[in-house]
């Protein structure tokens, strides 16, 4: 229990299910993704991962220092 309460208090984790959720939703109705040319549709889904990859480079302390 303390290692999911651990991972919890961490943004970068908030940040990861929230994008997991938005990308879920967009790919079910397309919401986001209507505001971007057509032919940059298809690597909206791709961003995420992107910018989850960056945000954990700028995270300073590790989860187990938390």
């Amino acid at each position: 229990m303390d290692s999911i309460l651990q991972r919890l208090k961490s943004k970068t984790y908030w940040a990861a299910i929230i994008g997991a959720l938005l990308t879920g939703l967009d790919a079910q109705s397309g919401f986001f993704s209507q505001y971007f040319p057509i032919e940059y549709r298809l690597y909206i889904p791709m961003l995420w991962p992107l910018l989850m990859m960056g945000m954990r480079e700028l995270t300073t302390t590790a989860l187990s220092d938390k």
